[in-house]
């Protein structure tokens, strides 16, 4: 294995640690082998290109390919074209799911649910990490540089993770990045004593004194503060060794409790052929006494309503739509959760499932009569029903039992709340307009946070208490948003069950107790009951597509909605609300916006234009000024000098339209600038000094590490005096050097044109020639 190919490998493995760094991160390790593959393969086309075509630049373009396909392939769905590769459909998905994971990173604290945005974000910076690794260390040649992205990296966990990061990450990162620096190697382009110069006097490569302060470091950096009192880690992890946990999801919603910590356990699984799964039900809750949310499912559900002999028609759902519908399969299997109420999608139309389980009609709840969860494998028929903007405003009036049973409210709710449905939705006209207010008043408008401690506000005033404090779990959100709805006249309800969960395979699906999830149903005729999705930044992502209306409708957000104490007196309605044209941003009919939302209103694509049209006018100047620094910087000695001087000359006369070939001699090059462009006395006196130098650097056998040359020193009548004695090497010798060929190629623009002399200054063609000279090398 070249040494190259030995590089290229260690600098995979500090990256594949840098990613394993960031498990803490997450609650799941679903997203690791996704993460991983995008840096095996950097590492693997990096390998195989360099070795097989010996073209570092088309490495890198075909690294940054590999880590394209890879997220297109595990990210881009039926968007994609046989798997992998990407349609015109792909980048609206991946901007949802970026706008996802976004999401998540901002209301979230850690460890965060292994979600497909988040997961998109893990998995494409693994792979950005490993080529910029892979760039600096290979690539370029520069391994104490991939230091950089590996300490960012790690850094994440130490300030955001519980407890930091541990001593073995730190460890698994940093072997690794020591190894890189002890097998890196002088750049090839650098002269000969040059290189002979960064090996040392007995060929072993510099990074090997590096690595050994380094290592020396490291060491210290753990044993120091193992040795401090109150720097002890301990591990925050606790471990019940069973593997049979047992999980009761409790579908009596009380708004004074508190979350509680959930474990990752796996509960269920399953196996659907939807695409995009709709979150499993568990029950519904249509019972609220200012304090909780019940079922009113009881014993007295006939015996005859067995699911396995088929559940009666979804209620409120029209011929129209039924025939609209599309049915699904989607098989079950119950691990740790013990529950008299069945996880279900809705709505069902059959269940095969061994035991007596009854179904509600109303609700379409499905309960076991003496039966449990816990162990059983069922499979379900159920629809798809996917209803349009147009339907759910155009449906009718609810029938008089529907609206009485699920707009019941008790006395004792605070006069706050309703004053506050009310001022949300100013403007809205029609039930569809209104839920649609207050999904995006919870979501986006109402400056709402997701937070696992539920208020201490307790009693009749839990909802008033949540909608002052702005702050709370996906129970309250849902149970918020159905009061405030049963409160204008909108029948509701708050279904409890599970979210999607983690895909593990195609088609298949994981359910822990993480994805415990609450979110209110509200009723529309002819649809029947439509899931809402107030929760902020929920882990489910973006709201259900029908449940945000093309024309938006700006609603103040009401004084009322923050009130001091319950039956504090409402603020006036604002008279100035009024409904956005479609394609308008968010709250640009004076109601308020989030920060968020302010970004997003911006045009971002004469903004990427006008960026990436300035890159492109300054790429030239900056490569060449970089290229000019790097050629210098491997000045080490007077030959090598002697040779940065003449190239940089060559660079900058040929911008200003004198050239030679290649093939040409020192000294028919300098007759070619003479003829060119009349040179003074000194001008013409310093370019036979960097003639003589860069000859004694070819042809003279031993040279010295002198560069031959006039050294520049002021005179009255301008340009340079001459003192004929070698120039030594270092920093003061290479200034010599460089303010000859600043005094030569000085000379030369004066006999030039102005806008030769402008596009030379600021369009020099030296840094394109040199991005592809890199570009052809390997």
């Amino acid at each position: 294995m070249t040494r190259t190919a030995r590089t290229a490998c260690w600098a995979g493995v500090a990256s594949a640690a840098a990613v394993l760094s960031l498990r803490p991160l997450v609650v799941s390790s679903g997203w690791v082998v996704g993460a991983l593959g995008a840096v095996l393969a950097v590492t693997g086309t990096g390998l195989l290109v360099r070795a097989l075509l010996h073209r570092r630049g088309l490495a890198v373009a075909l690294q940054a390919l590999a880590v394209l396909l890879a997220l297109t392939a595990l990210f881009g769905g039926a968007t994609t074209a046989l798997g992998v590769l990407p349609t015109a459909a792909t980048p609206a998905r991946f901007a949802q799911l970026l706008g996802d994971g976004v999401q998540v990173v901002q209301r979230y604290s850690v460890p965060a649910a292994d979600l497909r945005g988040l997961r998109l974000l893990l998995v494409g910076g693994a792979g950005l990490l490993a080529l910029a690794v892979d760039v600096l260390a290979v690539a370029l040649r520069r391994p104490a540089l991939a230091g950089v992205p590996l300490a960012a990296t790690l850094a994440v966990p130490v300030c955001l993770a519980p407890g930091g990061s541990s001593a073995p990450a730190l460890l698994a990162v940093a072997v690794p990045y020591l190894v890189l620096l002890a097998t890196g190697r002088p750049d090839p382009r650098w002269p000969a004593p040059a290189r002979r110069r960064a090996r040392g006097p007995a060929g072993t490569a510099a990074g090997t004194t590096a690595s050994a302060l380094g290592a020396g470091a490291l060491a210290l950096a753990l044993v120091v503060p193992a040795a401090v009192p109150g720097l002890d880690e301990r591990s925050l992890t606790v471990d019940t060794g069973t593997g049979d946990t047992i999980t009761v999801i409790n579908p009596i919603l009380n708004l004074k409790a508190s979350l509680g910590a959930r474990s990752d356990t796996t509960i269920l699984t399953y196996q659907t052929d939807q695409e995009d799964p709709a979150p499993l039900r568990i029950v519904t809750a249509d019972v609220f006494d200012g304090r909780t949310w019940a079922p009113s499912t009881g014993a007295d559900i006939p015996r005859s309503q067995r699911v396995q002999d088929g559940l009666s028609r979804p209620p409120g759902l029209s011929d129209e739509v039924l025939a609209q519908s599309v049915e699904h399969r989607t098989a079950i299997s119950v691990r740790g959760l013990d529950q008299t109420y069945l996880p279900l999608p809705y709505p069902a139309l059959r269940v095969d499932i061994a035991g007596e389980w009854l179904y509600e009609q109303a609700t379409l709840n499905v309960v076991g009569d003496g039966e449990t969860t816990r162990g059983r494998e069922y499979v379900v028929q159920h629809l798809e029903v996917d209803p349009d903007e147009g339907r759910l405003r155009g449906a009718g009036q609810a029938p008089d039992d529907v609206r009485e049973r699920y707009t019941a409210l008790p006395d004792s709710l605070p006069q706050s709340v309703r004053d506050a449905a009310v001022e949300v939705t100013t403007g809205a006209s029609g039930d569809y307009e209104r839920a649609a207010a207050l999904q995006r008043y919870f979501r986006s408008t109402g400056g709402f946070t997701y937070s696992t401690t539920a208020p201490n506000d307790g009693g009749s005033d839990a909802v008033a208490a949540f909608l002052r404090d702005k702050s709370g779990f996906c129970v309250q959100f849902a149970s918020a948003m159905a009061v405030m709805a049963r409160s204008l006249g909108i029948p509701a309800r708050v279904a409890i069950g599970f979210l999607p969960g983690e895909e593990s395979t195609a088609g298949r699906w994981r359910i822990s107790a993480q994805d415990a999830h609450a979110w209110p149903e509200l009723y529309f005729e002819g649809v029947g009951w439509v899931r809402f999705e107030p929760t902020p930044a929920t882990r489910t992502g973006q709201s259900p597509p029908y449940s945000v209306p093309r024309v938006q409708v700006a609603a103040p957000v009401p004084s009322a909605a923050a009130p001091a104490a319950p039956g504090a007196a409402p603020s006036a309605p604002s008279a100035s609300a009024s409904t956005t044209t479609a394609g308008a941003a968010p709250g640009a009919a004076g109601g308020p916006v989030t920060g968020w939302q302010r970004v997003a209103a911006l045009p971002w694509g004469w903004i990427g234009g006008g960026v990436l049209l300035l890159l492109a006018l300054l790429a030239p100047g900056v490569t060449a000024t970089a290229l000019t620094r790097r050629r210098w910087a491997g000045a080490h000695d007077g030959p090598s000098s002697a040779e940065a001087a003449w190239a940089d000359l060559a660079d900058r006369l040929g911008d200003l339209g004198v050239r030679w070939p290649p093939s040409a001699t020192p000294r028919r090059c300098a007759a070619i600038v003479e003829a060119a462009a009349p040179l003074p006395a000194g001008a013409a006196e310093q370019l036979t000094a960097l003639r003589r130098a860069v000859e004694s650097a070819r042809f003279a056998p031993g040279g010295t590490d002198a560069a031959p040359g006039p050294v520049p020193a002021a005179r009255p009548g301008g340009g340079a005096a001459l003192l004929d004695r070698p120039v030594s090497a270092g920093t003061r010798g290479r200034r010599v050097v460089r303010a000859q060929v600043d005094e030569v190629v000085a000379a030369v623009a004066r006999s030039r044109p102005r806008p030769v002399r402008w596009r030379a200054r600021w369009f020099p063609g030296a840094g394109l020639r040199a991005a592809l000279d890199w570009w052809e090398r390997d």
